[in-house]
């Protein structure tokens, strides 16, 4: 029985938390724990090689933390560009990882390169999600991803792509484990542990705010995505049907925990709006109606994006300009500026002269009109904290690709039993527990707050 009263609310307070046993039971805890899969995890004994392909942020993260791994015999690191792909192999692969030259959109190339290994792991824009899951498929290999789209097409699009390919995963034996960043993936994985735990559940409302300043270039996340992103009419989920808003739709002013603030956040096209409406029922029927996510940032950084988007700027349709044809978005790209040396932001973070804090809420409502019954915030530690542990990387970087690669270590070492294409909210409950244990080992903070009577 779910009971809205605020009264009865679990207090909140920041920065101080509660303990993980507060997010999960201590005897849920003990159960994980006693589990014959997580003993295997820490025991270590499984020897394996993977692919990572892509050098840039996410693949630097993913790299540092994979390779950090005492089962992991090899990393293949593979990218467009080998004197990056070198980079990242020599700077953070503890010696297990080479460096490799490859097209990621070239089915061949990445089967050949990924014969004999158990992950084929995608660092790279979404547009090449479907390549590197054919050559997943050709190598007989798990597959793993941090977000979707298909070239010219949506998120939603992407997804079905994706879901099309199960049948032939599964024909395999294998795993196709796909959105497994910060957000789609942990945000995915909290909505789904909150609605397994309410008996009604009418409306998931995902927001994500951050609070950033540096006095140098930083791209803490592929622009192109972004821009593409922003510039897709916004799919969410309501009354039952899959409809989509115009970019920038549904602004308000939302207050995120300190130290973000109150923020304007508007709608955005994002994964969750395709995956937690066709994943969360699966787990129960309890009238899911309504799926949203929302996007803040300053309000001059939004209405500047927004300003690139009504242009046309952002498009990825080709036009014809001066008889050659061009996508805007590449243009866009192309002129903006490039980020600084990592040891040049290393420096800067060190000195406090980058601000980089975000936070992400996942709103769970019993029913609509009253106060979410479940609420989870999602602290990915700020640029100073992981500058000290990963010169070089960021809130973003550290906080999606840290997530991807415990996931991705879960595969390694044959955790997860599902089979097929499916993101994070498919996977097992015991799993998705685990799972959240590891990220606040790995310093992200997790606090939740439940309007339910205890």
């Amino acid at each position: 029985m779910q009971n809205a009263c605020p009264s009865h609310a679990a207090v909140l307070r920041y920065p101080a938390f509660q303990p993980t046993s507060w997010l999960l039971t201590q005897a849920t805890l003990e159960v994980i724990r006693a589990s014959p899969v997580f003993a295997s995890l820490r025991q270590g004994a499984y020897p394996v090689r993977l692919a990572i392909i892509g050098a840039g942020e996410q693949g630097y993260v993913l790299t540092w933390n994979l390779a950090r791994l005492p089962n992991i015999d090899e990393i293949v690191v593979a990218d467009a560009e080998m004197e990056r792909a070198s980079e990242v192999a020599a700077r953070v692969g503890g010696g297990k990882a080479r460096a490799a030259k490859a097209d990621a959109c070239d089915v061949e190339q990445v089967a050949s390169l990924a014969a004999g290994s158990d992950l084929i792991l995608n660092a790279v824009i979404p547009e090449c999600d479907e390549a590197l899951m054919r050559a997943a498929l050709r190598a007989k290999t798990h597959y793993q991803d941090m977000a979707t789209r298909v070239d010219g097409g949506t998120i939603e699009d992407g997804f079905l792509m994706q879901l099309g390919m199960d049948e032939e995963f599964r024909a395999i034996n294998r795993t196709a484990l796909v959105h497994t960043g910060m957000t789609p993936g942990v945000t995915n994985t909290l909505a789904a542990i909150g609605y397994e735990e309410l008996d009604h559940c009418e409306e998931v409302r995902i927001k994500g705010g951050g609070l950033f300043r540096s006095e140098v270039p930083i791209q803490v996340w592929s622009q192109e995505t972004y821009y593409i992103d922003s510039q897709t009419p916004s799919l969410y989920f309501d009354d039952g049907k899959f409809l989509r808003a115009e970019p920038f739709a549904g602004w308000e002013e939302f207050d995120f925990p300190q130290p973000v603030g109150r923020t304007p956040v508007t709608f955005h096209e994002h994964e969750e709006c395709a995956t937690l409406p066709r994943f969360l029922p699966k787990l129960g029927d309890k009238g899911l109606r309504h799926v949203d996510f929302k996007l803040g940032g300053s309000e001059e950084s939004l209405k500047k994006a927004k300003t690139i988007v009504e242009m046309g700027l952002a498009s990825p349709k080709p036009r014809l300009v001066k008889g050659v044809s061009v996508r805007p978005i590449d243009v866009l790209v192309s002129v903006l500026p490039p980020t600084s040396p990592r040891e040049e932001i290393a420096r800067m973070a060190r000195e406090g002269r980058i601000v980089d804090e975000g936070v992400y809420v996942i709103d769970l409502y019993a029913h609509a009109g009253e106060p979410p019954a479940e609420s989870f915030y999602v602290f990915p530690p700020n640029i100073q904290w992981v500058t000290e542990r990963l010169p070089g990387a960021n809130r973003i970087s550290y906080g999606t690709s840290t997530p991807a690669a415990i996931y991705a270590e879960y595969l390694l070492e044959g955790r997860i039993a599902e089979k097929g294409v499916l993101p994070c909210e498919g996977l097992s409950r015991e799993t998705r527990l685990a799972y959240i244990e590891e990220l606040t080992r790995r310093g992200l903070r997790i606090a939740r707050r439940s309007m339910r009577w205890t």
